[in-house]
């Protein structure tokens, strides 16, 4: 049941119950950061403390909503830390998507220090795909780690600027000094929805966000000339998509 929409020509959210169906088709890339179930606060309708097998069900249930709302060539990404994306085996693997790349996003931390583990400091973005999806790995490079090197050299005379990215990325997350942060837990850094964004699609398609939070990654698809759709069941965001819209 829609209970509130905002929307402008590139954009449009829609405070959703993604349970039932999701009302859009022709998706391209769907990026999704859903709640860890971990227990965050996200001081709305949102529940981040399910049963596992309710947690499962969930995620399953998403992933096969946005097969149904997606192109043939589309690619879906999947943001959560490594040892629930561990525990989301199943559903992930009785999806009809295919996994196509495992990228660990990378961020300095002065947080969540422990006597009996290593300091949490990345998180997994499982990349899953159709058949036959819409990749452009030669959009994004890094500059080459021996630029003198006569291989190199020509390269770079031929008009290469760099070399493929690692299947590591190491950017900073959104910290409350952060200039485009918003009063709201988990936000993605728009760096990183760039990266996934101009890899897997063209402009003028459309990148949607079924647990958009602060919708990110649809002002940053309108920034890249993209369109954006998102939803979410936390209706405490209409304020902040109406100071960002």
């Amino acid at each position: 049941m829609i209970t509130n929409k905002i929307s402008n020509e590139n954009i449009e959210l829609i405070i959703n119950d993604y349970s039932y169906e999701l009302p859009i088709e022709n998706v391209q890339t769907f990026i999704i950061d859903p709640p860890y179930n971990i227990g965050f606060d996200y001081k709305g309708k949102v529940n981040d403390n399910l049963y596992p097998d309710d947690y499962r069900n969930m995620i399953y249930d998403v992933l096969e909503l946005a097969y149904d709302s997606s192109n043939d060539n589309s690619s879906l990404f999947l943001i959560n830390y490594p040892e629930i994306i561990f525990d989301l085996y199943n559903p992930i693997k009785n999806s009809r998507w295919n996994v196509h790349q495992w990228i660990s996003w990378v961020y300095p931390s002065n947080i969540g220090h422990s006597k009996r583990k290593f300091t949490t400091a990345h998180r997994t973005v499982l990349w899953l795909v159709k058949d036959n999806p819409k990749i452009y790995i030669d959009r994004l490079t890094q500059p080459y780690k021996n630029p003198d090197d006569k291989r190199i050299k020509k390269l770079i005379e031929s008009g290469r600027k760099g070399t493929h990215l690692y299947n590591w990325w190491e950017i900073n997350m959104v910290k409350n000094v952060s200039k485009d942060k918003q009063l709201y837990v988990n936000q993605i850094p728009q760096e990183l929805l760039m990266r996934l964004i101009i890899t897997t699609t063209d402009k003028g398609d459309l990148v949607a966000d079924p647990m958009c939070g602060t919708a990110s990654s649809l002002i940053t698809a309108e920034k890249l000339g993209r369109k954006g759709w998102g939803c979410d069941v936390n209706e405490d965001l209409i304020q902040i998509w109406e100071k960002i819209i």
